[in-house]
């Protein structure tokens, strides 16, 4: 282990090594010319030639070895960078804006996300799986750490949203049957009726939240007035449970951090375009 640490931190610091050998190098060599008697020299034309052209070599050679180092090294920083961003932004990147621009859209305030490939439903739901393929295997290593962080930011904030989520549905579940109760009507009987309303509720659609619940096809078993007072009490009942604040809150934050996240991938990608492939 202590030889694989070694050659690792020889390999991560080769340059840094290499310029401090060759300052070194120099340096020793010249304190020697510096211990030879000057007069000795410049009245010996042949040493005096030797030494200059020992000194014009290593010179030289400094230089060419130092530019060798610098060009292998920009090559290799170019691949890698290259590299990068072709198995580990661009595939970030393409799945958060598909899932900002087209899926929520569909679909604001999802019932459901996935971590892991799924068939997708008719109503599409996110589906975040490229940061864990990407964790499952050796490019994880390569990923930089300010891109770490922020994909473990967006992945908390996504719990933290699922978590209330469900609070939600069970939370407009009970305010539906409530007020069904308050009116001396049936409770509703479907046992996922928070799940099929919510998502109306959440986006603050106005629709006729009775017919939808209790009603089949074009039936109408309660008259106008006492229909328009039940959907008023349910959404206002909604829009002031702290279930459903919570989650609003929640899905904002969301939101928020996957724009930033989206951003940072953009600039990353951009950089990788313009410094080594544009």
């Amino acid at each position: 282990m202590k030889r694989l640490k070694l050659s690792f931190f020889l390999t991560k610091y080769r340059i840094i090594i290499i310029v401090v050998l060759v300052i070194i190098l120099v340096g020793v060599v010249t304190f020697g010319v510096l211990q030879i008697d000057s007069d000795k020299i410049m009245g010996n034309s042949t040493l005096f030639g030797v030494i200059g052209t020992l000194l014009g070599a290593l010179i030289g050679g400094v230089f060419s070895l130092m530019g060798s180092v610098w060009v292998n090294s920009k090559q290799q920083r170019a691949v890698q960078n290259v590299k990068r961003k072709n198995v580990i932004y661009s595939p970030l990147y393409d799945e958060l804006v598909d899932i900002q621009d087209h899926i929520l859209k569909k679909n604001p305030y999802p019932n459901y996300i996935f971590f892991k490939k799924e068939i997708q439903t008719i109503l599409p739901h996110p589906k975040f799986t490229a940061w864990r393929r990407i964790k499952s295997d050796t490019r994880y290593l390569e990923v930089p750490d300010v891109l770490v962080k922020q994909m473990e930011q967006l992945e908390e904030s996504i719990h933290y949203y699922q978590e209330v989520r469900q609070k939600a549905n069970d939370e407009i579940q009970n305010i539906l049957n409530s007020v069904l109760k308050d009116n001396n009507l049936n409770t509703c009987s479907l046992i996922n009726v928070g799940s099929i309303i919510s998502g109306d509720i959440l986006n603050q659609n106005e629709i006729d939240i009775y017919h939808k619940t209790m009603e089949i096809g074009n039936e109408k078993t309660i008259d106008e007035f006492t229909r328009e007072k039940i959907n008023k009490e349910i959404y206002y009942r909604c829009n002031n449970a702290q279930a459903i604040i919570e989650v609003r809150k929640k899905y904002k934050e969301w939101l928020n951090i996957q724009r930033q996240t989206i951003e940072m991938l953009s600039i990353l990608i951009k950089q990788v375009l313009v410094r080594y492939e544009g």
